[in-house]
């Protein structure tokens, strides 16, 4: 019986021939979604921060909320770190900016200086990680040059405020002080109420109203800070 014969010429030159090479995406900027820019990827760490820990945090997951590809994120801001530096440096001058018109005014002190206590508490208590952030982000990186850059603008803004708060249109003369002393105790006074919450449940019950704490605790601080703990001496007239 004669042997069949195929011809496998055809087949062995298909499967024998290399495969394309992928071609490499072009360098630049990754295509964003719906116009997501650097802005918004920024918010989207932010609110991602207030259900994780900046150490935990990764760029997926910022990525995942903002909807978007992981490599926009490394495109604006390199790394973890840089998108890390960059949230918060939004959340101190966001602060700075929602309490500025409250505090540069011609208000009493007292309803000023109870805005800038009440907009630092709030701004802890909507971003529980704030206090990490600056000491990492921040404090940390002032021996670096842009670590140190950063320090003195996010500084000068908020020491601007404490000096308008108290000369900006007073309604009533002050005694003289140094203004940088008192921007590290509200900075000091503040920072722990939030994460205060056991003591003040122990100190004030369980029961006790945060909302309302919060409330007598700035208007505690206002009055001793403008009135100092010494009762007034009675007129004898």
């Amino acid at each position: 019986m004669p042997s069949i014969q195929v011809n496998t010429t055809s087949t062995q030159t298909m499967s024998s021939k290399p495969a394309k090479p992928r071609k490499p995406r072009a360098k630049g900027r990754p295509d964003a979604v719906d116009g997501v820019g650097p802005e918004a990827l920024v918010q989207a760490a932010i609110e991602e921060l207030k259900h994780s820990t900046p150490q935990a945090l990764t760029l997926a997951a910022v990525a995942q909320r903002a909807g978007v590809h992981p490599a926009l994120i490394r495109y604006y801001f390199g790394t973890k770190d840089g998108l890390l530096t960059a949230a918060t440096q939004q959340l101190v001058e966001g602060e700075h900016d929602t309490v500025r018109p409250s505090v540069q005014s011609n208000s009493p002190l007292g309803d000023k200086l109870s805005a800038r206590l009440r907009g630092m508490i709030e701004l802890i208590e909507a971003n529980p990680h704030f206090h990490r952030l600056v000491m990492d982000q921040i404090y940390q990186k002032s021996a670096e040059d842009k670590g140190k850059a950063l320090l003195g603008r996010v500084t000068s803004r908020g020491l601007q405020l404490t000096v308008s708060m108290l000369h900006d249109n007073p309604q009533a003369p002050i005694r003289a002080i140094d203004p940088r002393f008192l921007h590290i105790a509200l900075i000091g006074l503040t920072e722990f109420f939030t994460a205060a919450g056991p003591l003040l449940s122990e100190l004030f019950g369980d029961d006790a109203d945060p909302a309302e704490l919060k409330t007598r605790y700035v208007n505690f601080l206002t009055d001793l800070i403008l009135h100092g703990l010494e009762q007034p001496i009675a007129n004898p007239d």
